[in-house]
């Protein structure tokens, strides 16, 4: 009977424990033999279903596709950041034009990096916001200290130097709401884009497998 219940016991564990991460991982990406990235496998009819069509103008400048873009950005959410990342075009069997996949893969580094560039210069405003902000507070609060310690009992010296000290603290709140909210998230960002900007792009056609 004991062994019994040992064995039910056993199958249940084995039934409920949580699939890892890696696991669920390979199951749905490839992994490239040589670097050990884990690859993302996206079909395309032809060079240009990766830029939007809208967009007329050269590869090199031209905005990708704005469903690719959230196709992509989903499976780099997926895949760990310690982990490396290629991105595998596959295409229909001839047509191959080495010039033009060397120009798309422009067109997609220029892409990453204009937004990247777009949130450093956010993550530098902020820092300057920041030590503004700083500098402010702790004008006001010195102000609000001098007050304090005057003596005085005067009740407009007393409301000022309330007023003084409210406002260093509102400051300081500001630049503490900018360090763990908007800096983080702007850092989260950054992050993102440096890690398209590391991926390996290539390109495949009709069964090619190597």
């Amino acid at each position: 009977m004991h062994n019994i219940l040992h064995r039910i016991k056993t199958k249940l564990k084995r039934r409920y424990i949580k699939p890892k991460r890696s696991d669920y991982l390979q199951k749905i990406y490839e992994r490239n033999p040589t670097t050990g990235n884990y690859v993302i496998q996206v079909g395309i009819d032809k060079y240009t279903d990766i830029f939007n069509d809208w967009d007329n103008a050269p590869f090199r400048k031209r905005d990708m596709d704005p469903d690719l873009v959230i196709f992509l950005e989903n499976c780099f959410e997926e895949i760990p950041e310690k982990y490396g990342v290629d991105i595998c075009f596959y295409l229909p069997k001839g047509g191959k034009d080495i010039s033009r996949e060397e120009s798309l893969i422009a067109g997609i580094k220029t892409y990453y990096s204009f937004y990247l560039h777009q949130e450093i210069k956010i993550l530098k405003n902020n820092y300057h916001k920041i030590f503004k902000y700083v500098l402010i507070a702790l004008s006001l609060l010195g102000v609000s200290v001098f007050l304090g310690s005057s003596g005085d009992k005067n009740i407009i010296l007393g409301t000022i130097q309330q007023g003084f000290n409210i406002g260093g603290w509102v400051f300081l709140w500001e630049v503490i709401s900018m360090v763990f909210f908007p800096g983080r998230e702007v850092s989260s960002e950054i992050s993102k884009y440096q890690r398209f900007l590391n991926s390996l792009i290539y390109f495949k056609y009709g069964n090619e497998n190597s």
